[in-house]
């Protein structure tokens, strides 16, 4: 009689793979263009008590005249509370809009954390532009998280 072995298929951590009890989120905005020296918000959400999660898909954008990309002329910062996460704190161009929003290494959030997407004005001369954000990813039960993950 042969003997089955069975293999065991690694589970990828929650942050990687949204779960089966993951909770989908997507939130889209657009603002009007602040003034010169000013910042608005776009997008601002917390994190639900007993979920952690990743935000996956990033889409920001720049509609009227006026702003050429890249130019730093308008800046969109990504804030958790209040500072800002790691390598999103000065994004000077597009990634992906709204509509397309560009695939990201997952972010991971925390539970109750409040999350932001802002736009900072710089330098352009506002007339009726607007400044447009997505956010997407999903939530998952913070006890999910593996024991050995660190943060």
């Amino acid at each position: 009689m042969a003997t089955e072995t069975v293999v065991a298929t690694p589970t990828r951590p929650p942050w990687i793979e949204e779960p089966g009890s993951g909770e989908p989120f997507n939130y889209v905005n657009y603002v009007a263009l602040p003034a010169i020296g000013a910042t608005a918000v776009i997008l601002d959400f917390t994190v639900p008590e007993g979920r952690n999660g990743a935000i996956k898909w990033i889409g920001n954008n720049f509609v009227g005249g006026g702003w050429v990309e890249g130019s730093g002329d308008v800046v969109w910062r990504i804030l958790r509370d209040d500072g800002f996460i790691k390598n999103h704190e000065n994004l000077l161009g597009s990634l992906g809009n709204p509509a397309a929003p560009s695939e990201t290494a997952p972010i991971r959030i925390f539970e109750n954390e409040r999350i932001r997407l802002v736009i900072d004005n710089v330098a352009v001369v506002v007339a009726t532009q607007l400044a447009g954000g997505r956010l997407s990813g999903w939530f998952y039960p913070r006890d999910e998280e593996p024991e050995e993950a660190w943060l």
